[in-house]
């Protein structure tokens, strides 16, 4: 993978955790950090996969520091699942040390409407609450190697489908009406509402918090059988490679220029502005609130939680 801007970091000794990491985005944002050095924790739900794509980028980590020992783990989890979550923040915190980057990547596109085990939308449950989860349960550790190395970074995989769509939050599990357009562009406004209160709540701790739109890449986001999968495949042919659009996502976790930087949203590696209800404080909040409640943490004192 070509550097996007600059030289990036030498990761050696850093840990870099991974979502949706067999294929696709994460699948080559995992292998390029484990080429940089970095310890990566890859996050998959499909252990035959996971172990498959962990056995190549091992070899390429092999290969680009053949002194090293193994550099990539492996986790099973399927984020659809909150009770997998906690387990894989529980895991994450008992088994590292250290966590420098936690990259949100994982999600999916949905031609129709699907519940999870939790009752949930599956839109809004794996492309938002996931992310918002995990990101809470590993925070501790995030701001602990903050606080030794001077900075940890959250990076939230959202896209340009966020615009032109509102926050509904009178349906957020669509069952009053289920438009796949629709929802997977509000769990993406949500990645960025996420963001811009996370980073707001993190001032001055060490850990930075940004959102990426990485381009439009051929990923099996569209797998589904419905007419916009369909259609979404005949032009995929027109779309940026994995290692292409994981460039993005890398510079993010990697590159000296973005030290500092938070609650950004980003368009490959320039920073943009997102939609205007991207900005909208009010949401932020009230997204915060309800998600904290959907995903039990409501239960658990913020400040006892970051401890």
């Amino acid at each position: 993978m070509e550097n996007p801007r600059s030289d990036l970091k030498d990761m050696s000794g850093t840990v870099c955790v991974v979502t949706g990491a067999n294929s696709g985005i994460g699948k080559a944002t995992a292998a390029e950090l484990a080429r940089l050095g970095a310890r990566v924790v890859m996050v998959c739900r499909d252990e035959g996969r996971g172990r498959e794509a962990q056995a190549e980028i091992r070899a390429a980590a092999r290969t680009a520091h053949p002194s090293r020992e193994d550099v990539v783990d492996l986790c099973i989890a399927d984020l659809s699942v909150l009770e997998e979550v906690y387990r894989l923040g529980e895991t994450l915190r008992a088994d590292h040390d250290r966590l420098d980057v936690l990259v949100n990547n994982a999600g999916v596109f949905l031609d129709s409407f699907e519940e999870t085990a939790d009752g949930l939308e599956a839109t809004f449950a794996i492309n938002h609450l996931a992310p918002f989860l995990l990101t809470h349960l590993v925070l501790p550790r995030l701001r602990e190697t903050a606080g030794r190395a001077g900075e940890a970074r959250i990076i939230t995989v959202s896209s340009e489908a966020h615009r032109g769509v509102s926050m509904n939050f009178d349906d957020l599990n669509a069952r009053e009406s289920y438009n796949p357009l629709q929802a997977y562009a509000r769990s993406k406004l949500a990645n960025i509402l996420f963001t811009h209160e996370l980073s707001r709540r993190l001032q001055d701790k060490g850990v930075v918090a940004n959102a990426v739109h990485p381009g439009i890449v051929n990923t099996n986001i569209w797998r589904g059988s419905g007419w916009i999968s369909r259609v979404a495949r005949l032009f995929s042919w027109l779309y940026k490679r994995p290692e292409e659009g994981a460039r993005s996502v890398v510079y993010l976790a990697a590159s000296p220029e973005v030290e500092g930087v938070t609650g950004q949203y980003f368009k490959e590696t320039e920073v943009v502005n997102p939609s205007p209800e991207a900005y909208d404080e009010k949401a932020e909040a009230h997204l915060w609130k309800v998600s904290r409640e959907l995903t039990g943490l409501a239960e658990v004192n913020e400040e006892e939680e970051a401890e």
